[in-house]
């Protein structure tokens, strides 16, 4: 890049257009890419662990213990647009994004680690309380660090393939911070009969991964630095945060494309957050797996998300993203629903390891149709961005990946909250895990509840998802129409 050239003028923006429009070096690609851990290490050690952590072993009651973490989730969805906004309209010489990346850290790991070291003396309401503050604090943390981090995502390319290229780079990074949640947790600090009840390891779980995070994190912060020739120049907003929020997501909403992208996300996520919030409950009292067993179950999952990188890679290049994304929904479904429905209707007469393989190939195969949905999203969100751009003469990719955030994790917050309430309604004890294997003689009605709603209940939410999805229609040639208008715009 010449340094003569001042970035506001017609040339430095014909530069800039076409340094976005070229391959990024592979190494900044897996660099940027490491940033994922910070997103994946949180939420899959959240996802798998923190609904059993609270009611099984602290004894939050169910519905208290989803009140609070679903209000985590939803206070922070709230927060998103205005930390996207915000994003989007800062400017400093580090960028728009690199300030909220680095700030993010210190309370995202202090949280992190203080949501899995609650403490045995408070009583019920005190502990919801502080499992409240903990759940909203961990939340916006998170949100500082990935909102700006994914915008970033999204501005360092323009090209429609190249885009996929990166999304599922991030993907197959990013997976490694769940590996590492299941592969350490049950393989080592959770391991053993009854291994999940041991309450002071969870700590030392959170504490380890902590570090990985936080590799992570910098390698990003470093790659966000080194590509500022490639970001978007930022346009200093006229009016004050509060006082343009409003007008800005009204603007969004506009937008039909994000109108179905967000909704879509909504629905799937909903679905997810159920299954994901009762997985551990199914597994131990549905299916009657073990410690060793569910490490198995949960570790097919992790395969099925790892394949699913270069699977969808692959196929980004071979057919449109809106088709991609729905046979990963669609695919997702299935997996969700077959492997309880055939056990209710008692066709599933198998035991033992024949009945653990059954559930290791569903699992596999949900990893691997959740990867290829959420790396379609995730590259279709950019071309989004692009429309708008053409529709309304402005960029929003911060608010644009603020909103399918909102809708990630405030549907991920009702599905805790769901979940949690099932609990309540079917009468599951608190304090299960500590009463030994005895505990799981469950009255069968109870049984027979935890597998419909985390399995064909949470996919009958994803079909209304995948119907929403098949109204989307912007293709790689409607992009490029809007790329050739968008890229003379920006010259001149």
């Amino acid at each position: 890049m010449d340094e003569a050239i001042s970035p506001g003028t017609a040339a430095a923006r014909g530069i800039h257009n076409v340094i976005r429009l070229g391959p990024l070096p592979l190494g900044r690609k897996a660099g940027y890419a490491a940033g994922q851990l910070v997103d994946l290490v949180v939420n899959s050690m959240l996802n798998v662990f923190v609904l059993f952590y609270v009611t099984a072993v602290c004894g939050l009651p169910g519905g208290l213990a989803g009140l609070a973490l679903g209000a985590g989730l939803i206070i922070d969805a709230v927060m998103d647009p205005l930390i996207g906004s915000l994003s989007d309209g800062w400017r400093s010489r580090f960028g728009r994004r690199v300030p909220f990346m680095l700030i993010s850290l210190i309370p995202l790991i202090l949280t992190f680690n203080l949501m899995f070291a609650l403490p045995s003396t408070l009583g019920n309401t005190a502990l919801f309380l502080w499992l409240m503050l903990l759940s909203v604090s961990l939340r916006i943390s998170l949100s500082v660090f990935t909102l700006p981090y994914q915008a970033l995502g999204a501005e360092i390319s323009d090209d429609y393939a190249e885009r996929s290229s990166i999304a599922a780079w991030r993907w197959g990074i990013g997976i490694l911070g769940t590996v590492a949640v299941i592969g350490l947790g049950y393989g080592v600090f959770l391991r053993g009969p009854g291994g999940v009840s041991h309450r002071a390891a969870y700590l030392l779980l959170t504490f380890t991964l902590s570090g990985l995070l936080l590799v992570g994190a910098l390698i990003a912060t470093w790659v966000g630095l080194a590509t500022r020739e490639r970001q978007h120049e930022t346009i200093v907003p006229k009016e004050a945060l509060h006082v343009r929020l409003f007008s800005e997501i009204t603007e969004v909403f506009r937008n039909r494309t994000f109108r179905i992208l967000f909704f879509s996300s909504l629905l799937l996520n909903i679905a997810s957050g159920v299954s994901q919030a009762l997985a551990l409950h199914v597994g131990t009292f549905f299916w009657q797996l073990n410690s060793g067993q569910l490490q198995a179950v949960s570790l097919a999952v992790v395969v099925g998300l790892v394949l699913g990188a270069p699977l969808a890679g692959s196929i980004s290049t071979r057919i449109e993203k809106r088709t991609m994304l729905l046979l990963g929904m669609i695919g997702g479904a299935i997996c969700q629903a077959v492997p309880v429905s055939l056990q209710l209707l008692g066709w599933l007469h198998l035991v033992g390891g024949a009945r653990t393989g059954v559930l290791v190939f569903f699992a596999v195969g949900t990893g691997l149709t959740f990867a290829i949905s959420a790396i379609a999203f995730l590259s279709i969100i950019p071309d989004a961005a692009d429309e708008h751009e053409h529709l309304f003469g402005t960029r929003r990719e911060g608010l644009y990946f603020a909103g399918w955030s909102f809708a990630t994790k405030s549907a991920s917050g009702a599905g805790v909250l769901i979940a949690g309430v099932v609990l309540q309604l079917i009468r599951f004890p608190p304090h299960l895990a500590e009463q030994g294997a005895a505990a799981a003689a469950l009255p069968p009605q109870t049984i027979m509840w935890l597998g419909f709603v985390g399995g064909p209940g949470a996919a009958l939410i994803s079909v209304v998802g995948i119907v929403v999805v098949s109204r989307y229609n912007l293709n790689k040639w409607g992009h490029a129409r809007i790329m050739k208008d968008l890229t003379a715009r920006r010259v001149w």
